[in-house]
């Protein structure tokens, strides 16, 4: 098995796990406090994770500008090149994939939750690259959960 596969395949296992948890945590929230506290709480912390994540990675990237961010997230994820859109001042990944809609499927969540999870979910998103730095834009120009093609995260220099 190539180092790819291997690491395409941790990856995969490493959402699901992440994706599980986040699962239990807003289902007990939701239960005791309900679904705007979930809600809110879960943010926060999926979005906390992501800069705790992404100054780390900085740090240790030695620095934080956007070519430093592109080469993070390719150490990351198994990118597939020809996902990628890179200018110099613009770094666009296009992902066909999603772990979390995965595993929503495999524990029969309803799909009429999907896009509200993927706003509280993928808060980790924006957070990973502020917390890289805070002066790179991050949009979303797609998101599978809320029924678009692909995922697509769009990092830009201001």
């Amino acid at each position: 098995m190539s180092n790819a596969v291997i690491k395409r395949s941790h990856i995969g296992t490493g959402y699901r796990w992440e994706a599980t948890l986040f699962l239990e945590v807003w289902e007990g929230i939701e239960k005791r406090y309900g679904r705007d506290v979930a809600r809110e709480v879960c943010g926060a912390a999926m979005y906390q994770a992501g800069v705790r994540f992404g100054k780390a990675m900085a740090q240790q990237k030695g620095r934080n500008d956007l070519a430093a961010l592109k080469e993070a997230w390719e150490d990351l994820y198994p990118v597939d090149p020809t996902s990628i859109e890179w200018t110099g001042d613009r770094f666009v990944v296009n992902g066909g994939g999603c772990a979390i809609k995965g595993t929503l499927e495999l524990y029969s969540i309803p799909p009429d939750l999907f896009e509200e999870i993927a706003q509280v979910f993928c808060e980790g998103d924006r957070g990973f690259v502020n917390g890289f730095n805070p002066d790179i834009v991050f949009t979303w120009g797609g998101r599978i959960l809320r029924h678009d093609k692909q995922c697509q995260w769009i990092m830009e220099e201001e």
